[in-house]
């Protein structure tokens, strides 16, 4: 396939799990992929590795809590490839933590990582878009921002809360070519997921999941696919669940959380 030949694809925490499924699968697109993570050496590896695939990828380092290195690297790459034409802003995590014990320090951590660096990444690559004319913005959110999560407090606010400035920027980027959408994954199977949730955790939440199982990185990195695509122009401000029924069940992890204490990011 080559939808996107000829564009240039920023995607933050690109360097494992669903950011690294994402980037993947826009290089074999014929997006050109500027991977960027904090995780430096890893980052480098999948670029590497898309590059061996024959698609077209460069790596670099970002903290995106860093609103300096974000402009900075959005300034190189404007620099050396002349255009951004896609962002997806998938760079975040979760700390499990009860509402009533999570501390200011967990806030603003959290704040910075999970709203915060979503902000900043998108106003940064929506003003070249914008004097483009064309523009593709896509946020990583998560299910934990569609329904009550139980000692996630801030990292499901902070995810809805990127659902609503995604709202937001639809209506206010239209006029100018662009379109802000967001994809919220239930659990998937990545190597984050599988460190914080003990296997019996997986197979539970996999049971009570109406398809049975968790999902794959490319099954969220397909949906992204689609909405960054010349096809998908006339979608704007949504949310695409990609969750195996999560949502349509209503909430019912929650039993699974308040009896145990761990995150997904």
């Amino acid at each position: 396939m080559s939808e996107l030949a000829g564009q240039i694809a920023l995607v933050t925490g690109a360097a494992r799990g669903i950011g690294k499924a994402i980037a993947t699968r826009l290089a074999a697109d014929g997006a050109h992929v500027v991977l960027a993570d904090i995780a430096a050496d890893a980052v480098r590896e999948t670029a590497s590795a898309i590059e061996a695939l024959g698609g077209k990828a460069s790596a670099v380092h970002l903290d995106v809590t860093d609103a300096g290195q974000i402009h900075a690297v959005l300034d190189d790459l404007l620099r050396a490839l002349g255009k951004v034409d896609v962002l997806v802003s998938n760079a975040g995590s979760g700390k499990s933590n009860p509402f009533l014990e999570t501390t200011q320090a967990d806030l603003a951590s959290q704040m910075a990582l999970n709203f915060g660096a979503a902000f900043t990444c998108a106003q940064a690559c929506a003003k070249p878009m914008r004097n483009a004319g064309y523009g593709r913005i896509v946020f990583i959110t998560s299910v934990t921002g569609l329904a009550g999560p139980v000692n996630l407090s801030v990292y499901g606010s902070m995810k809805a809360g990127q659902m609503g400035l995604m709202r937001a920027m639809a209506l206010e980027l239209a006029a100018f070519g662009i379109t802000a959408n967001a994809v919220a994954p239930g659990p998937i199977d990545t190597e984050l997921l599988r460190t914080v949730w003990p296997e019996d955790m997986v197979a539970e939440a996999a049971d009570r999941i109406p398809a049975r199982r968790i999902g794959k990185p490319e099954e969220v990195a397909h949906a992204v696919s689609f909405l960054v695509s010349p096809g998908a122009a006339f979608v704007n401000g949504v949310t695409l669940p990609v969750d195996g029924g999560f949502t349509a069940a209503g909430g019912y992890m929650a039993e699974i959380y308040r009896q145990r204490r761990y995150g997904q990011g």
